[in-house]
C-alpha cells in the first residue's frame, strides 16, 4: 500500500520544570498553547500511555486537520515526562554552595535576569548583619537563637513576629520545592547521584521506548526549566548510542560519503563566526540555511538506515543560559567539559578536538567510517537536532523570567534564541513569569508564545515526512553495543510500523 501524509506520525514529548508538579499539570497547559484550533476549536483524546512506565500517564492524541487537503496540523501525539517525584529529601542548606558561588562575584558577571536579585539580596544580608551588631552591641538578651527567638527579642511577642516567621518558613518551603531541584539534579556529589541518575534514566527510557514502538516518523522534545537539562542529558547520551547505525553493504577501502555532510560543515564555519547577542538579517539568513541544512541531513540519515528519529528540541525559559555557573564553577572549566566533548554544542565542535590545545572551528570533521560508510560522531547530535531557545527577556534585569535567558552564548550560534515579546502585560511580572509560558493559549497574536512555538513545532510538514515512513532498518554489525542494549536496532522479526487505524476509534475519526 502507497504511503500517505494520514500515515505520517510526530511524538512531542514535553519535559516540566522545577517545582511540586503534579502529574499531566504541564501535558495539559502545554497542548492548549502548541495544538492550533481548526473550526475554532483543538480536536484531540486522552488515551493512556502504554510506552510511560507510568499508571498516571497519558498520550494526548490529535488526528490530522482537516483529514483532507492542507494540513494545519499531522497526526500528532503528545507525552509528559514527569520527574518531580523522583526529586525527595530535599533540604535548603543544599542551595548554599551554589548561591554562594553566584553571590561573591562582581554584578557585572551575574547573570543578566539575576542582577537585582543579587542586589537585594546582597541589602538583606547588609540589614541583618547590622541588626546583628546591633543586638551584641545592645547586649539584647533571647531565649534561643533562633529567627523566632531574635524577633522576639527585638520586638516583643507581637503578631508582626508571628507573620514575621510564617512567611519566612513559606519562602524556605518554596526555594526547598522549586530551586533546590536545580542545584541537586546538577550536584555531581553522593547525597545526589542517585535521584539524578534516576530521572535521567527515565527519560533516556522513554525516548528508547518511542524510538523502538517503530510507529512515529518523527519527534519533538520541548522542555521548560530545569526540564531542560533533563532533555539535553537525555539527547547526548542516546545519540552516542544510536550515530554509527546505518544499513549494508558493508565494504572494504574508503567510506561511502554521507549525503550533505560538506554543506553542513560549510554552513557550520559560516555560523559558528557569527556575534552571540543581536544578528543582521544577513546572519539570520544564514542561521536558517543552517537549520534547514541539519534537517535535511537527519532526513538523509533516515533513507540510510539510521533510527534516529529527534528533529527538534526546543527549550522554553531555561536557566542553562547561565550553565556555567550550575554545571561548574567559572566559563574556564565550562569549555573543558566542551572540549571533551561532555557538552556537545551547536553547530557541534570538530571531531578532532584535543582536550588540550586550542580550540578548532565548527566544521572541521563531523563524520568517521564505520562499516564502509561515513555517520556522524558521538559528539554531534545538533548536526542533526535543530535546536530553537524561547524565553520571556527580563527587561531592566527585573520584568519578566529571571531564570530563562539566550543559549548561543554558551551552546553554540546555530540554536535560535527567540525573545518571546508578545503576551503583555502578563510576560512581566517580576519572577513569576517563569511559570507562565503555557499560560496563555488563547493568544494569537504574531509574538505570543502559542504562535512563536507552533511556527517552531512544525506539526504539518507531513509532506516532507512520506519518504521516510518506509525507512530500511540498521544492519545488526553496525553496532558494536552489547545485545542487552540493541532494543532500538534489533526489533522482533518481521516487525512492521503499525499504522495509525491501529489506534482505538481511529477508523471512525477517519471516516
Amino acid at each position: 500500500m502507497a504511503e500517505q501524509e494520514n500515515d505520517v506520525r510526530t511524538a512531542v514529548v514535553i519535559v516540566h520544570g522545577m517545582g511540586e508538579q503534579m502529574p499531566l499539570e504541564t501535558l495539559n497547559k502545554f497542548v492548549k498553547t502548541a495544538l492550533p484550533k481548526f473550526e475554532g476549536e483543538r480536536h484531540y483524546f486522552s488515551h493512556p500511555a502504554r510506552i510511560a512506565d507510568s499508571y498516571e500517564a497519558r498520550r494526548l492524541l490529535a488526528y490530522r486537520q482537516p483529514f483532507h487537503g492542507p494540513p494545519l496540523h499531522g497526526q500528532v501525539e503528545f507525552f509528559e515526562y514527569h520527574w518531580s517525584y523522583m526529586m525527595t529529601d530535599n533540604k535548603l542548606s543544599d542551595i548554599v554552595p551554589t548561591l554562594l558561588r553566584l553571590m561573591l562575584r562582581s554584578r557585572r558577571t551575574v547573570p543578566w535576569g539575576l542582577r537585582k536579585v543579587w542586589l537585594i539580596v546582597w541589602l538583606v544580608a547588609l540589614l541583618t548583619l547590622i541588626v546583628a551588631i546591633a543586638i551584641v552591641v545592645a547586649g539584647v538578651k533571647f531565649e534561643e537563637f533562633t529567627l523566632s527567638g531574635v524577633l522576639t527579642a527585638l520586638l516583643g511577642q507581637t503578631v508582626i513576629v508571628t507573620l514575621l516567621v510564617k512567611v519566612a518558613g513559606q519562602l524556605g518551603d518554596a526555594v526547598t520545592k522549586s530551586f533546590v531541584d536545580v542545584v541537586r539534579y546538577l550536584d555531581r556529589s553522593p547525597r545526589s547521584y542517585n535521584v539524578r541518575r534516576q530521572i535521567r534514566k527515565g527519560m533516556v527510557e522513554l525516548l528508547t521506548d518511542i524510538h523502538d514502538r517503530g510507529t512515529y516518523t518523527r519527534v519533538v522534545v520541548v522542555a521548560h526549566s530545569l526540564g531542560a537539562f533533563i532533555a539535553y542529558d537525555a539527547i547526548t547520551w542516546l545519540w552516542p548510542e544510536m550515530c554509527k547505525l546505518h544499513e549494508g553493504p558493508i565494504r572494504g577501502g574508503g567510506p561511502e560519503k554521507l549525503p550533505g555532510l560538506h554543506e553542513l560543515h560549510e554552513l557550520a564555519r559560516q555560523v559558528d563566526e557569527h556575534p552571540t547577542t543581536q544578528l543582521t538579517d544577513e546572519q539570520k539568513t544564514r542561521l536558517d540555511d543552517f537549520r534547514r541544512q541539519q534537517f535535511e541531513l537527519w532526513r538523509t540519515l533516515r533513507k540510510r538506515g539510521n533510527p534516529w528519529l529527534i528533529t527538534d528540541l526546543i527549550t522554553v525559559g531555561t536557566p542553562m543560559y547561565f550553565a556555567d555557573l550550575l554545571y561548574t564553577r567559572d566559563r574556564a572549566s565550562f569549555e573543558d567539559l566542551v572540549k571533551r566533548a561532555e557538552l556537545p554544542q551547536c553547530p557541534p565542535k570538530a571531531g578532532d578536538q584535543m582536550v588540550e590545545g586550542d580550540q578548532k572551528p565548527a566544521g572541521r570533521r563531523y563524520g568517521f567510517n564505520n562499516k564502509g560508510h561515513e555517520v556522524l560522531i558521538h559528539g554531534a547530535p545538533f548536526a542533526v537536532v535543530r535546536w530553537s531557545n524561547l524565553y520571556f527577556p527580563a527587561e531592566d534585569s527585573w520584568h519578566g523570567d529571571w531564570f530563562g535567558g539566550p543559549l548561543r552564548p554558551l551552546f553554540g550560534r546555530g540554536i535560535e534564541d527567540l525573545p518571546v515579546l508578545g503576551n503583555l502585560p502578563g510576560r512581566l511580572a517580576p519572577g513569576i513569569a517563569h511559570a507562565r509560558y503555557f499560560t496563555f493559549p488563547e493568544s494569537d497574536g504574531p509574538d505570543d508564545m502559542p504562535t512563536v512555538l507552533q511556527k517552531r513545532l512544525q506539526l504539518n510538514i507531513d509532506a516532507q515526512l512520506i519518504d521516510l515512513l518506509r525507512a530500511p532498518l540498521p544492519l545488526k554489525e553496525t553496532d558494536s553495543r552489547p545485545q542487552t542494549m540493541r532494543s532500538i536496532t534489533d526489533p522482533p522479526e518481521g516487525r512492521q510500523a503499525v499504522p495509525p487505524e491501529s489506534d482505538e476509534g481511529a477508523s471512525d475519526v477517519h471516516q
